[in-house]
Formats: C-alpha cells, structure tokens, sequence
C-alpha cells in the first residue's frame, strides 16, 4: 500500500512531465536578453510555467519566502522564484546564469553558515512546492520532495508502523539534513539518514536530470551523501524506512539537573559508552541553558528509547542513578510525537508549526571520540559565567548529542564522503544575540571559538572534526570531510560543477 501527501507534479518521470514544458538554455536566455535584475525578472516572467510566481522586495511573498531560522549571516536577494516543478527550476537557474546573477536553492531555510552572507543582490529559487511524500510500506521506501520538512516525514510513516533516523528537529529539511549525513535518534540502529538513501533525482549545475543510487552514478551518488549540496538541485530522494518498535511508540526520559551535578552527568555519560556503550535505540540529547523560573543555569537531559517502556526504563537507569535531578518525566509516547514533547514540552504543538524564526545568532560544533568529563564540566561552567557577565545573551543553549553509533560505526570511514563514523557525540552552541543589537561574539569575549577549541582539543580526534549540519561556516574542507576524502570530492566538484555555481555553502575547495 502507498500513502500519499501533496502532489507536485515534480514526482512525476522527467520523460512525461517535461514533455509540455521542455526548454532549451538558449530560448529561455533569448527570453531574458541581457544581464541585470530586469533581465532576470523578464526572463522567469516569460519562461516559467502559470503555477510558479515571481516576487521583487515589497511584494508579501518576497518576506514570507527569503525569512530564514536565522537572520545572521544571512543571503540577500533581489529576485524569489517560488517553483512548482522541474521545469521551473530548470529554467530559473538558466534565467539566473545567462543575466549574471548568483542564486540559491532553497527549502524550509533552516541552515546556518557564516558563507550566506558573501551571497549579494541574489535570485531565491524556492521549493516550497516539492512537499510530497510518498510512501510504499509494502517495500518498505519512501520518497519525498526536496523541501520536506522531518515533522512531514513521521506523520507520512506513523499510520503505516514505519520509522526513520530523522533529527531531533520538526522543522528541518529532511534531504538537506541527509546530504550533509543526518545524525538522528534511530542511528544506532540504522545509521546516519543518508545510510538509508537509495537513490535521488539531481538536476545538475547544466540543468540535466540525472538518476544518483549505487547502480547509477555511483561516484556521485558516494559525493552527493556527505557533500550533495556541491552538485545541483535534489528534486525528491527515496529512502529506506523500518518496521517500527513497540506500536510505534517510543519511551521518553526527561531530566532537568542543576548546574552543580554536571560532572556527574558528563562521568555517567563516559562511563556508560566506555563500558559498552549506549544501547542500539538509545540516543541522549542535552541542552546547559539558563532557567528563567528558578533564576539559574541547569542541564536538561532528554533519553529517548525506541522500544517498550520496560526497557526504556532499563536503558535509562544510569541517569536516574544520578539521583539529583531537580525534575524528572517519563512517558510512552507516538514516535512522530517526540518532538513535541521532549525536554518537559508536555505535547506542545507550536514545536510543529515552523514559523521562521528570524533569530539572530551564531552556532558552532564539534564532533568527539571521547568524553572527556574535565573538558565538558569546564565548558559547561564557562557558559553559565557568559550568562551572569553577558545576562542579554540568556537565551543562548549549548546542546550535546549523544546518539548511539553502533550502525552509524558499522560502515567505514569511506562509505560515504562523511568521514566522522567513529564519533560517540556532537557538541553543538547556539549564541543567540539580542534582538535589534549588533552584538558579535567579539563583544562577549571570542567565548564561541573558544568553547570550541576547548571540546576539539579533547576529542580524541585528530584536530577539529565537524558535522556539517552543525558548523559555524569557518572550517576547513578537512575538518569537515577529512584529508582523505578530498581528492575525489574535488574531482566530482571539476566534473559537475566547474563553473562553481552551487558553492555557496561550505563549497568543495579545487585547490
């Protein structure tokens, strides 16, 4: 049986879509002729099909379509092409490269990169309108738009008792989330988001439509999971999926501890994936942030266990063997309800509803082998100092992901051009500024950088390594994939993107 959300016609076969709409680089250049915005805009208004639209600043569907999560560092645009298909897009990107200008493909715009900002004057191409998902329980697949959403994807799954290792994020885009690896709750069992991956249709820089899986392309298809944003435009992607545990439940352990028992969270933490590590469903997520209610610093701890509650409890026993939490909350919950009601959120549904959020900060983020309990306590302690000598910075978090990584490790480091398999966690940061200031990390001290460093130089790795999903923008192409993984990566990037017009997030170096 198949399950069906939203239909552009983007799911439709190349062969029988674009028998209506075929366009040539030079009929659809001719249309524009020039450079400049003008150009641009007379070019899509001439060229794109009757469902698309075209919006210039002051048009309400400009601000709707280029408000990114955050608004730092952010890319700015002259010119939105808000898609309906292949065509579209195709002719959108020959508009953009024959007027001259830069442009971007975007989705829900929920990335981060210090890069956008090099982004000037440019043309959106938005893809809101490649919202379908698709899904064949029967062989266990499914396939969405390139612009879906994770919270799309468990509510697709749920009624067919299938999951899938999707982040811990409602709001993020699930291909561009798995282009870059997709660490996720379920890793431990099935690995990283694009280990699932059996295949995509790509437009490349020239505007062809190619087929990317083991069988076709397969170079590509190895680049593209781990560096995919490189090489074009994913139109939709299909995936593994899997028979999901216990009814499709999973067990959720809260836990808020104050700032005094870190060390001894950070050495249950150790121990626990020293002496055989964390159970195969398990994944502990943390977030150091400062209470408002009580007027403190604490450390939320949430395990999530998929599986019965029985053995979540099993699972989960070494942090209640803590026992100073100051609040704790278990329950067995619909595995596509997580979101809304991890870290004490009592089934929120505001979580789900996406609105852009148009904060202003900077995020940071490095991958560990180890814990190094020192390190983490001495980082945690130096948040909670940022919090009482910068109090405007108190909506700021610093994040840890402690996902099991049994599947994720099976694999070896070449599998895909993501290179971190061996890492037992993430450490993420998320300095948020206050609104309507100019405040950069300058202002409170360098303590980003310096937070991270402290956590790299501990990590049992060799110098910084970094999951692209939670970089700053300033690392290099070897924190990111590895020495190892370049060459071929470069060879990739000379063959299908020579011009370099897809390299405006962490582009692939040629040198």
């Amino acid at each position: 049986m198949k399950l069906s959300l939203g239909f552009p016609l983007a799911v439709l076969p190349v062969s029988i879509f674009l028998g209506a709409f075929t366009a040539s680089a030079a009929s659809v250049a001719t249309a524009g002729g020039g450079t400049g915005r003008d150009s641009l805009v007379n070019c899509l208004r001439s060229s794109l099909s009757s469902a698309s639209s075209v919006y210039l600043p002051g048009d309400s569907g400009f601000a709707n379509d280029t408000i990114r999560w955050n608004r730092y560092y952010q890319p700015t645009f002259t010119v939105v092409a808000a898609v309906a298909n292949e065509h579209d897009v195709r002719v959108s990107i020959i508009c953009a490269t024959s007027s001259k200008t830069p442009f971007l493909v975007t989705g829900p715009r929920h990335g981060f990169s210090s890069g956008w900002q090099s982004l000037t004057d440019g043309l959106e191409i938005y893809t809101g309108a490649f919202n379908q998902v698709v899904v064949d329980a029967a062989a266990s697949t499914m396939t969405i738009g390139g612009a879906v959403p994770m919270k799309d994807v468990g509510d697709a799954l749920q009624p067919y008792g299938k999951n899938f290792p999707v982040a811990g994020a409602s709001c993020v885009g699930m291909v561009g989330a798995s282009l870059g690896a997709g660490i996720g709750r379920l890793q431990g069992l099935y690995g990283l988001m694009h280990d699932s991956l059996i295949s995509a249709r790509l437009m490349l820089p020239n505007t062809q439509v190619i087929e990317v899986s083991q069988r076709s392309n397969p170079e590509l298809f190895w680049g593209l999971r781990g560096a995919g944003f490189n090489f074009g435009v994913v139109l939709n992607a299909t995936y593994r999926v899997y028979d999901a545990p216990a009814q499709g439940t999973n067990f959720n352990a809260d836990f808020e501890f104050p700032l005094s028992s870190v060390r001894a969270f950070y050495q249950a933490m150790h121990d626990q994936i020293a002496n055989g590590g964390l159970p195969a469903p398990l994944c502990v997520a943390t977030g150091l942030q400062f209470n408002r209610t009580i007027n403190a610093t604490t450390l939320k701890a949430n395990a999530v266990y998929a599986g019965s509650e029985a053995e979540g409890r099993r699972a989960v026993q070494f942090l209640t063997n803590i026992g100073t939490d100051l609040r704790h909350n278990f329950t067995q919950i619909p595995w596509n309800r997580l979101n809304r009601n991890v870290n004490f959120l009592n089934n929120n549904p505001l979580v789900d509803q996406c609105t852009p959020g148009g904060v202003r900060g900077d995020t940071y983020g490095v991958a560990f082998n180890t814990i190094n309990v020192d390190a983490h306590v001495n980082m945690s302690y130096q948040f909670d100092a940022m919090f009482t000598k910068y109090p405007e910075m108190r909506s700021s978090g610093n994040g840890g992901y402690f996902c099991a990584n049994q599947a994720v490790a099976s694999k070896p480091a070449h599998y895909t051009s993501y290179p971190w398999r061996e890492a037992v966690g993430h450490q993420t940061w998320g300095f948020v500024y206050p609104a309507g200031s100019n405040t950069t990390e300058a202002d409170i001290d360098n303590i980003p950088k310096k937070l991270r460093a402290l956590i790299a130089a501990t990590a049992d790795t060799r110098g910084l390594n970094t999951y692209i999903g939670f970089s700053h923008g300033d690392e290099s192409a070897e924190t990111i994939w590895s020495g190892e993984h370049l060459n071929r990566l470069r060879a990739l990037k000379r063959q299908y993107d020579p011009k370099g017009l897809f390299s405006w997030y962490h582009p692939i170096p040629l040198r």
